[in-house]
C-alpha cells in the first residue's frame, strides 16, 4: 500500500478445487537384442556385402533388431527401438595385439529405427583395416552394440623378394637345386619369396583388442568368418598357396591348396623315373585375392656316368685298354 489513504477490500473466501491425474511410469532395462542371439533367425546384427574389399563403397544392413520386454513387464512395457549408429574406427597397425583408435571417427552416421540401412564412402589413398560399430539405441537410451571388421585395399599387390630361395630342396645343390638324384618325394621351398610390401611393412592381421568396458561380447562380436577379433594366419599378407605341376610335356594337374601353408613348402609323392622332368607352378593368393605365378623346373637323373671305353694314346696312336659295358665312375677311378 502506498500513499495517505487507501481501501481495504473484504475477504474474499477461497473455494477449494480437487483434480486427479493417473500417470503410467514404464520401467526398462533391457537393451535391444538381436534375433540370432535368440535363435530366431540365421542373419547377422551388422552385415557387409564384403569383409575384404577393393571397393571402397559399402553398404551394410541392420535388420532383425528388437527390443525385448523387461522382465515381470508386459509388451506394452518395451520402449521399442529409438535409433541405429554406425562409427568407423581404424584398427591401428603394429606388433602383437592390435588396438582400435576410438578416438578418431573415420565416419559416423546415425538414423533412426524405420532405416536399417547404410552406404559408407570409405575412400583412402592407402589400405585400412575398418572397426565398424553399430549402437542400437532404445527410446529408455539402454545400448547394445557390436561390431565388425572391413579391410578397404585398392592399391597392393603381390612381389617376389629375389634374394630369398624359390628352390627344389629334395635336389642336390651343387646342381643348383636343378636336378634330383634320389627317386624320393619331390620336394619345393619358397620361404620368404612371395610377399605384398604393404602388409610386410604393416602388421594388421594378429587379432584386435576387446572392445572397451567389456560392451560387445558372444555373437556381438566378430568371432568367426573373414577377420575375426582373433586374428587371421598370413605369411606377409598371403593367405594360402595354390600349387600344379606337370610331367614332361603334358598338361598341368589341378591346382591343390598347399596345406600348413605357413611353413611355405610342399613335399609331393609322384613317380620318379629317371629322364623324366617335372615342373612346378606356385600361386600365392593374398588377403585381398592378388595373386602370382612362377614356375620351377626339376630334372630327375639318379643313375652315374658309366664308362664303357678307356682310351690311351702314345706317338699319335690310340689303343683301346679297357672295354665294359656298366662300369661306374668308381670302377674308373679304381683304374
Amino acid at each position: 500500500m502506498r500513499g495517505s489513504s487507501h481501501t481495504i477490500l473484504s475477504a474474499v473466501p477461497y473455494t477449494k478445487t480437487v483434480s486427479n491425474r493417473r500417470i503410467c511410469y514404464r520401467y526398462d532395462d533391457i537393451p535391444p537384442e538381436h534375433c540370432s542371439v535368440t535363435g530366431s533367425c540365421s542373419s547377422e546384427p551388422l552385415h557387409l556385402d564384403h569383409r575384404i574389399s577393393r571397393d571402397p563403397i559399402h553398404t551394410v544392413w541392420f535388420t532383425g533388431w528388437s527390443d525385448p520386454v523387461p522382465t515381470r513387464g508386459t509388451p506394452v512395457t518395451s520402449s521399442k527401438i529409438e535409433s541405429y549408429e554406425i562409427r568407423v574406427n581404424e584398427v591401428l597397425p603394429g606388433k602383437g595385439i592390435h588396438k582400435v583408435d576410438y578416438t578418431n571417427n573415420f565416419l559416423s552416421m546415425k538414423v533412426n529405427h524405420t532405416t536399417t540401412e547404410m552406404v559408407l564412402n570409405l575412400t583412402s589413398d592407402k589400405p585400412h583395416l575398418y572397426c565398424l560399430t553399430l549402437e542400437v539405441k532404445d527410446v529408455a537410451d539402454n545400448v547394445r552394440q557390436c561390431r565388425r571388421f572391413l579391410l578397404v585395399d585398392e592399391t597392393t599387390f603381390i612381389e617376389t623378394h629375389p634374394d630369398q630361395p624359390f628352390q627344389f630342396t629334395s635336389a642336390a645343390q651343387d646342381t643348383g637345386f636343378n636336378w634330383q638324384t634320389h627317386h624320393n618325394d619331390i620336394c619345393l621351398s619358397w620361404k620368404e619369396y612371395f610377399f605384398n610390401r604393404f602388409y610386410f611393412d604393416n602388421e594388421l592381421f594378429n587379432g584386435v583388442d576387446a572392445a572397451p568396458n567389456g560392451l560387445i561380447t558372444g555373437s556381438y562380436e566378430q568371432i568367426s568368418g573373414e577377420l575375426p577379433v582373433s586374428g587371421t594366419p598370413y605369411v606377409h599378407g598371403i593367405v594360402k598357396y595354390m600349387v600344379s605341376w606337370k610331367l614332361n610335356d603334358r598338361p598341368f594337374s589341378p591346382e591343390i591348396e598347399v596345406p600348413n601353408f605357413l611353413n611355405q613348402t610342399l613335399c609331393k609323392q609322384l613317380p620318379v623315373i629317371d629322364g623324366e622332368t617335372y615342373v612346378f607352378n606356385v600361386r600365392p593368393v593374398d588377403i585381398v585375392g592378388n595373386t602370382y605365378n612362377e614356375s620351377r623346373t626339376l630334372f630327375i637323373d639318379q643313375s652315374v656316368p658309366q664308362i664303357t671305353e678307356i682310351w690311351l694314346e702314345k706317338d699319335g696312336y690310340g689303343t683301346i685298354v679297357c672295354s665294359r659295358q656298366h662300369r661306374s665312375v668308381q670302377d674308373a677311378n679304381d683304374l
